[in-house]
């Protein structure tokens, strides 16, 4: 089930990838030949690439496809890597808990203050804060799940 959650919000973060990138191109398209750019849509973007990496994210943990240096734990005997690979799933997982706890007390201090975003839009900024700390509670079960099953070590050499 959880698995599911991370391909729902992988596919999330794809799709409005996909809009932004259509809706750039319309944009320069509109620009160009009726002289009227869309209106508000820098924000949209910015809005959509904040939610495209915090939703991304917890399934590109998941998957191991974040950046790894391994020239140190390549080198170690399995055991011990995986000894080490439990111990920082540990340490991710609890700093990652840490993020929770105060991105869900700035959602809940703007919701309590009833702050709002005015740009093109105006929008209620929890709802802005809100998708840090719903990230971050994926990304700290994702360092859970590690921690207790850590990721296979691949064997295929790459890098140097």
């Amino acid at each position: 089930m959880f698995d599911r959650i991370l391909f729902a919000a992988a596919a999330l973060a794809g799709a409005i990838l996909a809009a932004i990138v259509l809706a750039i191109s319309l944009n320069v398209v509109l620009r160009n030949l009726a002289g009227a750019p869309i209106h508000g849509l820098l924000d949209l973007v910015e809005y959509g690439l904040l939610i495209v990496t915090f939703a991304g994210a917890p399934w590109v943990l998941s998957r191991n496809g974040h950046v790894v240096v391994d020239l140190v734990t390549g080198a170690l005997p399995e055991q011990t890597a995986v000894t080490l690979a439990r111990i920082v799933a540990v340490i991710g997982c609890l700093l990652s808990a840490l993020v929770v706890y105060y991105a869900l007390q700035a959602v809940l201090v703007s919701y309590g203050r009833g702050s709002m975003i005015r740009t093109a839009f105006v929008v209620p900024e929890w709802w802005v804060l809100s998708v840090m700390p719903t990230s971050f509670l994926l990304i700290t079960v994702e360092f859970a799940r590690q921690a207790l099953n850590p990721p296979v070590r691949s064997t295929e050499k790459t890098g140097l």
